[in-house]
């Protein structure tokens, strides 16, 4: 079975909302290092995280209605892409080499092929 174009969309929308929460998570963890895990802005960082990641099951969810979770699942791992590509350009101790961009290249062409397959 072919995965559908609505499936592909809310695969990727959980992706996309996973991945973001991910980076929030990072920012809260960076910033409670330094204010501390009961500072009132890194708890908002960690709100808005879990709120992304809430929206993302929700995502996922829709999507397995729609598509079959063999095809569906290899789809999320598009989050490594975002988070691979994004991370750089928010954190300063954070580094985009070489290596980290042909994973996320593989990673990539990856869900291509598990979005494009097709079931028995």
């Amino acid at each position: 079975m072919r995965l559908g174009r609505t499936a592909l969309l809310l695969a990727l929308a959980c992706s996309l909302l996973t991945g973001a929460a991910q980076l929030l998570i990072k920012a809260a963890a960076d910033r409670g290092r330094d204010a501390g895990w009961t500072d009132s802005e890194t708890l908002l960082w960690l709100l808005a995280a879990h709120t992304l990641l809430g929206l993302g099951f929700l995502a996922f969810l829709l999507a397995l209605r729609r598509g079959e979770l063999s095809t569906v699942y290899p789809v999320l791992a598009a989050r490594y892409v975002w988070v691979v590509a994004a991370t750089p350009f928010l954190f300063s101790t954070e580094s985009l080499t070489p290596l980290k961009l042909a994973g996320a290249a593989l990673t990539a062409v990856g869900v291509v092929i598990v979005a494009r397959a097709r079931g028995e």
